[in-house]
This record gives C-alpha cells, sequence and structure tokens, in this order.
C-alpha cells in the first residue's frame, strides 16, 4: 500500500483521460506482446530481434503509463503512454526495415541489450523519485506539487528520464545490429534533448532560482549536454 499510497490514487481526475482510448492502446500493446511471445517460444523464427524489440517496446511503453498511475496519477491521461509520437512509430519501421535488410554483423547485441535494461532503470527510477514533479509535458507554471528534486537518482543524473530514454534508444539500435538508424538516429535525439533542456531549463531556473543553479553547476546530463 505505501506505493499505492505515494501515488496519490485519490487525486485521479476521470475528466482527463478517455478510457476507450485507454483500452485500445492496452489491448494493441497486450496483442504485439502476446504474439511475440508466442513467436519466440513456439515458432521457428529467423529474426528473434525483431520479436524481442517489439516486446521491448512494449514493455517501456506499458511502463510509462503504469509509473505515471503510481507516482503521479493526477497527470495520468489517455496519452501516458506517449504512444502517439508520429516520428517514433517511423523510426521504428525505419530501424526494423535496417535490421530485417542489411543486418550488420559487427555490432554488440549483447552490449545493446544491457544498454536497454539500463536505460528502462534509470527512466523509471527518475519518474519514482520524482513522483508529481515528474511530467510528460515541460510545464511553464509554477504549481505547489512542482518540487525540486535532488535526492536519488537526481543527485547523480540532472533529467535522469532523458538519459534513461536516450540510452534505451541506442541500446536498441545496437541490439538490432543497426548502424544507419544508431547514427542518425542518436543525433536526432541528442539534438532533440538539447533543445529540450535548454528550453525546460529557463522555467526550472525561474521557478527554483539559486538553487537549481547550484544544482545545475554540481550535476551532469551525462549526454554531453
Amino acid at each position: 500500500m505505501n506505493i499505492l499510497s505515494r501515488g496519490n490514487l485519490a487525486r485521479y481526475k476521470p475528466y482527463k483521460v478517455n478510457l476507450l482510448k485507454i483500452l485500445l492502446k492496452s489491448f494493441l500493446l497486450g496483442v504485439i506482446f502476446t504474439t511475440n511471445i508466442i513467436i519466440l517460444l513456439f515458432i521457428t523464427t529467423n529474426q528473434p530481434k525483431i520479436n524481442l524489440y517489439l516486446i521491448f517496446l512494449v514493455i517501456f511503453y506499458s511502463l510509462e503509463f503504469i509509473n505515471t498511475v503510481i507516482f503521479n496519477n493526477s497527470e495520468v491521461d489517455d496519452d501516458s503512454f506517449i504512444l502517439e509520437d508520429k516520428e517514433m512509430h517511423l523510426f521504428t519501421i525505419i530501424s526494423l526495415l535496417e535490421h530485417y535488410f542489411f543486418n550488420w554483423k559487427y555490432l554488440y547485441g549483447s552490449i545493446g541489450l544491457s544498454l536497454v535494461i539500463f536505460g528502462q532503470i534509470i527512466r523509471s527510477l527518475s519518474m519514482y523519485t520524482a513522483s508529481e514533479s515528474f511530467n510528460h509535458y515541460i510545464q511553464r507554471n509554477a504549481n505547489e506539487k512542482h518540487k525540486l528534486i535532488t535526492h536519488g537518482i537526481y543527485s547523480i543524473f540532472r533529467h535522469p528520464s532523458y538519459f534513461g530514454f536516450f540510452i534505451w534508444f541506442i541500446g536498441l539500435q545496437l541490439f538490432l545490429n543497426n548502424v544507419i538508424s544508431l547514427t542518425i538516429g542518436g543525433i536526432v535525439l541528442w539534438r532533440f534533448f538539447k533543445e529540450r533542456i535548454i528550453f525546460e531549463e529557463k522555467f526550472l531556473v525561474d521557478f527554483f532560482g539559486d538553487d537549481y543553479i547550484q544544482y545545475r553547476k554540481r550535476t551532469k546530463t551525462w549526454m554531453m549536454i
């Protein structure tokens, strides 16, 4: 009950949630997960990494919603899965096509798998630690539940959720042996996070003043940003 009480489940706001969307997204993720598990267990396939890749995607999107429900329930909505990012879906297709048609052999899939797991853990820890101060959207107005989090994973990483996602993405491309997607996708994602962090930190300085400036001085993003 400690985890559930920390999530402030009583603050759930039904008017923000389209339950039909949640049902459809959950069903879709469940079908993809189950189908790929069945293929791996009972059907001979020469592309098992594709099945594992899709399973990792389902786990990531599902945890985005679950962690929001548990740790920041008042902000949960039907897009807490972050499944409506068209660019991400496009890049997923590109990644699968590159792996299927090229499948470069000299990358180390085991390293990629380790990075996928590590990135997912960091991402989830950031949501757990920040609790109600975590949000998928940049907050442009201060509110009473938005606190400056500097303990736990935030004492090691500044913006650990971004770092976790970045490492998770890099790991997926290494796992698939994708040279092109790794290079282009890594650069595009790095530039996206650089611009996002610069933009977001302007608001954080406004909200928390010198406290955030000092926190920024003693921590790193670990993404060369």
